[in-house]
């Protein structure tokens, strides 16, 4: 399954919104304008289809935290998805709607009622349940997240519960005690990227390996013959060939491998593991601009492959690097833009500036970059030097 439109209504700082999605989707915006807001409605969606409705928004620091400042008499926050289900060569069309309120009292972590929740797929309507239809504790729980009432939308609940979320961070994956059960939480900053590569099967793990260390080849040079180890307690290691001043180099573990490479080796894999939607967070940081550069050119590539099976990723950035290639459509692009009542968001593929830019030969990053920069910072307003 495939998301293809999302609309919002008071979900953070997002009053009203609607976009589209495609395969392969760049959301670009400034720092704080709500690109990491825009990641959390499909984990939202993941952590009400695994631990249930309440604990998705209580996670979150309650309704208060969720819900946009500015909600005004309708202050209800609703989530619709449209996605597209394309397996065993049938094209059909799911949608989700999903809106919640707070019921009311004291407590911090108040109950949340819902209000409206339905389903469709394809003509027919799955599922359409209203506050008035059930009672107190009834309108806590979504119908989704409940296995004894979805059957029907099975494929929704397993679509949802598959999404992603990856923001590798190479502290996690080298310190020595990061090495969790699989019991564990969730992960979704490395530290249990040694284990996702251990619990992979054999063949499986060698294949995606051997295509990360053709690619850190190119990268880090220095590097060589990446390859899968168990130290004597059986815990999973990655081990490399360092060429240095030595003839014969030596051998260097994960915990001596730069950010740059850990970041890099984690990106790579979880691109190439799994075939649910993936979101990737500001792949740019630590990373060479012209690794990054090369970045999008390799997820469309993957997405052809039979190992990556053409899923879904979904990456937020503001990165002039990583959409400056002729690669990408402006329909690939989903633009963030601070406004009075909001953040606004805009295909870029409906701006006509950007249209221009790119009529002119111009690369995506010039056509975009221009709009979700800091106003003050493009008329050279600020320099850091004056604060000094």
């Amino acid at each position: 399954m495939k998301f293809l439109e999302v609309r919002l209504k008071n979900w953070k700082n997002f009053g009203s919104a609607n976009f589209e999605l495609s395969n392969r989707t760049f959301i670009m915006g400034a720092n704080a304008a709500g690109k990491s807001n825009l990641l959390d409605v499909f984990r939202f969606l993941k952590d009400v289809t695994t631990n249930g409705l309440q604990k998705a928004v209580n996670s979150r620091g309650g309704i208060k935290k969720v819900r946009y400042l500015n909600a005004r008499n309708k202050n209800y926050i609703e989530i619709f998805v449209r996605l597209a289900d394309n397996r065993e060569d049938i094209s059909v069309e799911w949608t989700y709607t999903l809106q919640f309120n707070s019921a009311g009292g004291r407590h911090e972590n108040r109950d949340i009622n819902i209000s409206l929740e339905k389903i469709t797929c394809g003509n027919n309507i799955l599922c359409d349940r209203k506050y008035s239809d059930g009672d107190y504790l009834s309108n806590q729980f979504t119908y989704l997240e409940q296995p004894a009432m979805n059957m029907k939308y099975r494929a929704l609940y397993e679509c949802f519960k598959g999404i992603s979320y990856v923001n590798i961070i190479p502290q996690l994956i080298r310190e020595s005690d990061s090495f969790i059960p699989s019991v564990a939480a969730e992960d979704f900053y490395g530290r249990n990227l040694l284990e996702s590569i251990s619990a992979s099967p054999a063949r499986n793990r060698t294949s995606k390996l051997n295509i990360i260390n053709k690619i850190l080849k190119l990268a880090v040079p220095q590097f060589s013959n990446l390859e899968y180890k168990q130290d004597e307690k059986g815990r999973p290691h990655l081990q490399v060939k360092y060429e240095h001043f030595r003839p014969q180099g030596a051998y260097q573990q994960e915990d001596q491998f730069s950010d740059g490479t850990l970041r890099l080796l984690g990106i790579i894999w979880a691109i190439l593991d799994g075939p649910g939607v993936l979101l990737l967070e500001e792949p740019e940081l630590y990373l060479h601009s012209e690794i990054i550069k090369q970045l999008p050119m390799f997820i469309a590539n993957a997405q052809k492959s039979k190992l990556v099976k053409n899923r879904q990723v979904i990456i937020s950035s503001h990165s002039y690097d990583l959409i400056d290639t002729d690669t990408i459509d402006l329909d690939e692009i989903v633009i963030l833009e601070p406004g009075k009542e909001g953040t606004i968001i805009e295909k870029a593929s409906k701006s006509e500036t950007a249209r221009a830019k790119i009529e002119a030969g111009y690369t995506p990053a010039d056509a975009v970059i221009p709009k979700v920069t800091p106003k003050g910072i493009l008329e050279g307003q600020l320099s850091l030097f004056d604060f000094i």
